[in-house]
């Protein structure tokens, strides 16, 4: 089983992108005659929220959460939108809009909300969707429904946002911008590249004005950060000589295994790297190696999720049961976990300015890896960005991290943070998305 993903609750270790999953049953009981979403309003914040039938015959439906900004109206102004992606794959939207401080609220220990300052929706209108379908509140009611690779789920999402943007067009008449985290190194390339090639096709059904997109820990090109671990842990005194070369075995083993197309194998012994290595170093978190037990619990947003109250407030059927993450979509994309989307980053930079971010203390997404990831792409300027000085980023004074930049390409390291950027460093990671959309510099 692939465990890229966010490590919460008892954390269990999965190998890509996923955070630690309760098995999703498939459908809801009863199909849905048509959508169900509409306005909500709670603790004083507002927005859209609800079901959103994908295919008639079948019932199957999207959830999204769309949050307004504080001081913003999405039907007049024209404040930037940005939709947020988590990782898994099959693990929701609401992680990152709850553990990744995204939201306005967070939810306490006695399952009640309290102000979240340090909020996205300060600056920006922020929808999140519950993507693929199987994803938290996201259903099918078909197994022909499910997808089992990002291209095929990127077409899904699409016809989702045409009719979204031609259900409430004032929602998409802004700049648009689409950030995540983790497998969002697939979901996001996927996507972006999507749109785009769409927008400029002769009859496109929706013109997004996508501007950037921002990816924090991705994974992208498995042919080269499946071959970091030996490498980072040595370079960060985690594991000695010897063990580095043990691990360095393994990590020739799977890139044989990939280009004998051998991608289920190839994920199973990549665990077994990343494993190897947490095992060396005394137990440490394969998410945040300064840690050696897992990141703190969700607290108690899952319970509230799963109330009554709040299927009733966010326009969900009652019947449906919010977990974290689908361990069977991880399962049943195997293969396109281990499959790169570097291909189609040059594309997508030449187009939109793009971001990528990563904690210096993750392991199993490490920066040794975004590093590399990023100097293979085909993209005419990337010797000039790999040349490009990085520049000390600081947010009120305090270094944040390092940041390089050329034309539309940013990267950045950022210090004392994990897996999830947004959970170690709330503060930074929002300087960083201020920054980026409004063109600040770093």
């Amino acid at each position: 089983m692939s465990r890229f993903g966010e490590e919460m609750i008892n954390m269990r270790p999965l190998f890509l992108l996923l955070l630690l999953g309760i098995a999703f049953s498939l459908g809801s009981d009863t199909p849905l005659l048509g959508d169900t979403d509409g306005p909500w309003s709670y603790f004083g914040y507002t927005g859209y929220s609800g079901e959103v039938v994908i295919n008639s015959l079948t019932g199957s439906s999207y959830f999204y959460w769309l949050f307004q900004a504080i001081k913003g109206n999405i039907l007049t102004d024209k404040l930037p939108l940005i939709l947020w992606f988590e990782g898994g794959p099959g693990c929701t939207g609401e992680i990152g809009i709850f553990y990744d401080n995204i939201g306005p609220f967070l939810i306490n220990n006695q399952t009640q909300p309290v102000n979240n300052p340090l909020t996205w929706i300060n600056n920006f209108h922020v929808m999140t969707i519950d993507y693929p379908l199987g994803t938290g509140f996201s259903y099918a009611n078909s197994p022909s429904d499910m997808t089992n690779t990002t291209t095929s789920a990127s077409a899904q999402l699409y016809n989702l946002l045409v009719k979204l943007a031609k259900k409430y067009p004032t929602w998409f008449n802004r700049d648009i911008y689409i950030f995540g985290e983790s497998y969002a190194g697939h979901w996001i390339p996927g996507i972006a590249y999507k749109i785009l090639s769409e927008n400029k096709s002769p009859n496109p059904p929706y013109k997004f004005n996508l501007k950037g997109i921002g990816m924090g820990d991705p994974w992208v090109d498995p042919q080269t950060q499946t071959q970091t671990y030996s490498y980072y842990g040595y370079q960060t005194g985690l594991i000695n000589q010897e063990e580095k070369s043990i691990i360095a075995q393994y990590e020739s083993t799977v890139l044989a295994m990939m280009k004998a197309g051998n991608l289920t194998q190839a994920m199973n012994e990549t665990d077994t790297s990343v494993d190897l290595v947490a095992q060396y170093a005394g137990g440490v978190s394969i998410y945040n190696v300064r840690i050696f037990e897992s990141y703190p619990t969700l607290g108690q947003f899952p319970a509230w999720l799963n109330s009554n109250s709040t299927k009733t407030l966010l326009r969900v059927p009652q019947n449906l049961v919010w977990e974290d993450c689908n361990p069977e979509i991880n399962t049943a994309m195997a293969v396109d976990v281990m499959t790169s989307f570097i291909n189609l980053m040059p594309y997508i930079i030449d187009n939109i300015k793009v971001v990528i971010y990563s904690g210096q203390d993750d392991l199993i997404c490490n920066t040794i890896g975004q590093e590399l990831m990023i100097s293979k792409i085909n993209w005419p300027y990337i010797k000039e960005f790999m040349g490009s000085i990085k520049r000390v980023w600081k947010v009120n004074g305090e270094v944040a991290g390092y940041a390089q930049s050329y034309k539309n390409l940013a990267a950045i390291s950022v210090m004392k943070s994990g897996h999830m950027v947004g959970h170690d460093q709330p503060l930074h990671l929002r300087d960083l998305v201020i920054r980026f959309v409004n063109n600040q510099g770093w």
